[in-house]
């Protein structure tokens, strides 16, 4: 596969975590009982008193930052702010987050998992849409893309 190939469906996963992320993150803002996703009957399983700490996270972290990395990913702006995530990697600060972030949804959906269960068909998708991202930032055709010199 072409490495343009390759960060396009990397791009697309991202982006497609973000609409799940923010559609999710908003509906449970919008109704903390989470009720109108049908999730209120495991309310009583989750150390949270309503969705909105849920809601939070997924909007930032599962909505807005995958957007910040896919534009990151294809645009490779140079923020200086985001250097030092850069730093540490030895990759540019979009990589390094996707990765990062990749690694932070298989964990979300561990914790969903062991917490209340894996039922729900957006779980499934959300863990292949995981998968992919973990799958696809290490391979070498988009990796060294991102490689700093």
């Amino acid at each position: 596969m072409g490495r343009r190939l390759l960060l396009g469906a990397l791009a697309v996963s991202l982006v497609f975590l973000a609409f799940g992320g923010l559609y999710g993150g908003l509906a449970m803002l919008r109704d903390p009982s989470g009720a109108s996703l049908g999730m209120d009957v495991v309310l009583p399983r989750l150390p949270v008193p309503d969705f909105v700490w849920p809601g939070v996270f997924l909007v930032a972290v599962m909505g807005l930052v995958p957007l910040a990395l896919a534009y990151g990913l294809l645009v490779r702006p140079a923020w200086s702010w985001a250097a030092a995530i850069a730093r540490p990697s030895g990759h540019h600060w979009a990589w390094t987050g996707t990765l990062a972030i990749g690694l932070a949804l298989a964990l979300w959906l561990a914790l969903q998992a062991w917490m209340i269960g894996f039922a729900w068909p957006i779980q499934f998708v959300t863990a292949s849409d995981a998968v992919a991202i973990v799958a696809l930032a290490p391979l070498p055709a988009v990796r060294q893309r991102f490689v700093l010199r």
